[in-house]
């Protein structure tokens, strides 16, 4: 992370505008901030260019063919605004667009009616790709993508970045993934079968901070969250949505509106094994590609940390599931705290579940997770060893 004035103009955090520079933490220094390359706005109106010009083309053919007036200086007009109204859409884009990278974070800042900002820490970015396209290579820009562990697509993407090849340079990846591409099907003879540990739990139980006590331990995690965030990203998918519930389940800046799904499956059944048929596939292929690089990386082992775990029949590619056992209090302090739920709220989401107490009936283990930090690693340590010692050697589910 040397010199970034001489890789980037722009330099750090001096070169951002008091509204972003503002909405970071001081205690984070800034690396690197930079804009895409202006290059974004034409690249960004290339559809509006095509539209414009097949327009003109389709005009002057109609022109040659029979005299038509008037009409042919209406289809320039409409092909000029149709092209103005793109390119000052995208210099707009572009105005609101920056990339940021600090100590603990990687951050991009964009849109135009409102701010949007994605981050991930740093800690736990797990790959990374450098992505190209034709157009791209011809000015000389390309696109980085990061994604953390488990994850079926990159959570974080810089578009149109200048001097790509030394940008990606000045971003170390801690505990890297040795492969940028997605890992393909392998048989399962080909690298020995890392152990595959479910985690399951009451909503608020701290599952995901179990799964991260594991991770600590060398586990790779397999988070359902991140990854049906991944998938809803997806177009086929976003567009199926809109197909079944209508507009109002998108957002103005064009991705899933999940408040808006949750409300709609948490009040009907069947509409939820609707949305489950469509997502669920998705997520075990997943899960199977995180499980065989888990294999080839020879990581000890994989955390499937997944809200439906039994209800989704995830529990059966586990070797062992293990329940996070947490007071009902402790729990509705952490979701009024973190998701603004009151009691009401919590107990309409846990209906919609299986039982807490058939979980810990079919879970193998129980990990105690009353809030306090320092006891829960020697809890994990402890069900860990468990594990390995219970596990058979032949044992190949």
């Amino acid at each position: 992370m040397t010199r970034p004035r001489d890789i980037i103009n722009g330099g750090p955090e001096a070169s951002l505008p008091p509204n972003i520079r503002s909405t970071l933490d001081p205690t984070d220094p800034v690396r690197l901030a930079f804009k895409p390359s202006p290059w974004f706005v034409i690249l960004r109106s290339r559809d509006a260019l095509f539209a414009a010009a097949l327009l003109v083309c389709i005009a002057l053919i109609v022109r040659a063919l029979a005299p038509i007036g008037v009409w042919f200086e209406r289809a320039l007009l409409v092909a000029g605004l149709i092209l103005l109204v793109r390119v000052i859409w995208s210099a707009l884009q572009w105005a609101c667009r920056w990339y940021i990278l600090t100590d603990r974070r990687a951050i991009r800042v964009e849109g135009v009616l409102r701010r949007i900002t994605t981050e991930i820490p740093r800690e736990s970015i797990r790959a990374a790709a450098l992505h190209e396209s034709i157009l791209q290579r011809v000015v000389g820009l390309g696109t980085i993508g990061f994604a953390t562990a488990g994850t079926a697509g990159y959570e974080l993407v810089w578009s149109d970045v200048e001097r790509p090849h030394e940008v990606r340079s000045l971003v170390p990846l801690p505990n890297a993934i040795a492969e940028d591409r997605p890992v393909p099907d392998e048989p399962a003879s080909a690298h020995a079968r890392p152990i595959v540990i479910g985690i399951a739990g009451g909503v608020g139980s701290g599952k995901s901070t179990v799964a991260r006590a594991f991770e600590r331990r060398g586990f790779l995690v397999s988070d359902s969250d991140a990854q049906t965030g991944s998938v809803l990203r997806a177009q086929e998918v976003k567009d199926q949505l809109r197909a079944w519930w209508g507009d109002g389940v998108i957002d103005p800046s064009g991705e899933v509106d999940r408040s808006a799904v949750a409300r709609i499956v948490f009040a009907d059944e069947e509409e939820r094994r609707r949305l489950e048929g469509l997502i669920h596939p998705r997520l075990h292929k997943t899960r199977r590609a995180l499980i065989t690089r888990a294999a080839r990386l020879g990581t000890p082992g994989v955390i499937i940390d997944a809200p439906l775990l039994f209800e989704a029949g995830v529990d059966a590619e586990c070797d062992a599931v293990v329940f996070v056992e947490t007071p009902r209090e402790t729990r509705l302090e952490r979701v009024k705290a973190s998701r603004g739920w009151d009691a009401e709220e919590l107990d309409r989401r846990e209906k919609a579940q299986m039982p807490l107490e058939r979980k810990r009936e079919r879970s193998d283990y129980v990990v105690i997770n009353a809030g306090h930090a320092e006891d829960l690693d020697p809890e994990v340590s402890r069900v860990l060893e468990a594990i390995r010692t219970d596990r058979s050697p032949s044992d190949g589910r």
